[in-house]
C-alpha cells in the first residue's frame, strides 16, 4: 500500500514496483484507491499499461471497499502481489488519515494471511517536515518502509536516514526519473 502526500510519486512508483515484481516472475495487480484526484485512475491505467501490469478499479467507490474487492479479485485471478495506490493526503488531516487506517484494516480483513507493507512515499527534496509526516503515517497506518522518489534532481534525500534512525522505518526503494523504466 502506497501512502504519502500529494505529488510525491505514489502512482508512478506503484507502476515501477509492479514492473519490478513482474520481471521477477510475480503476478502483480495495481489497485486504484485514489478516488479524489480526477485523473488519478486514468494515470494509474496508463502507467500500469506501460509496466505491463493489470489495474483494478471500481471508479469512485469508497477506497476501503475498493481495496477489499481488489483482494478478492487478486485471489480469484492468481495475482500474488497487490499494490494499492492511495490518494495523496496531508498528514495533519485527521479524516484522511483515518481513511488510510480503514483501508489498511479492510485489506487485513479481506486477506488475513497476506503480508501488508505500508510504504510511505517521500519526495527526496522534502526536509524536516518529512519526520512529522512519517510520525503521522506510522501512527495512522503503521508504515513499514520508505520509498524515496525523485532522486534524479539535486536532492539528496538525507531525511530518510533520520526517519530510519528515529522511527525504525527502513528505506526500501529509491526512484529516479519520471518514467517507469
Amino acid at each position: 500500500m502506497m501512502c504519502g502526500l500529494q505529488g510525491n510519486g505514489k502512482t508512478t512508483h506503484a507502476a515501477k514496483l509492479g514492473k519490478f515484481y513482474r520481471s521477477q516472475g510475480r503476478r502483480p495487480l495495481l489497485v486504484a484507491c485514489d478516488i479524489y484526484r480526477p485523473a488519478a485512475i486514468e494515470q494509474l491505467k496508463v502507467v500500469g499499461e506501460q509496466a505491463g501490469v493489470p489495474v483494478f478499479t471500481l471508479g469512485t467507490e469508497k477506497p476501503e471497499l475498493i481495496a477489499q474487492k481488489a483482494m478478492a479479485y487478486a485471489k480469484d485471478h492468481g495475482n500474488d502481489i497487490v499494490i494499492l495506490d492511495t490518494a495523496g493526503r496531508l498528514h495533519n488531516k485527521k479524516g484522511l488519515m483515518d481513511e488510510l487506517s480503514k483501508i489498511s484494516r479492510s485489506v487485513k480483513k479481506a486477506s488475513p494471511e497476506a503480508s501488508l507493507e505500508m510504504l510511505l512515499v517521500l519526495d527526496a527534496i522534502t526536509g524536516q517536515n518529512a519526520i512529522s509526516q512519517a510520525h503521522e503515517f506510522c501512527r495512522a497506518a503503521s508504515a513499514t518502509g520508505v520509498v524515496l522518489t525523485k532522486l534524479d534532481g539535486t536532492a539528496k534525500g538525507g531525511i530518510a536516514i533520520a526517519i530510519a534512525r528515529e522511527l525504525g522505518v527502513p528505506v526500501k526503494f529509491a526512484g529516479v526519473g519520471e518514467g517507469i523504466d
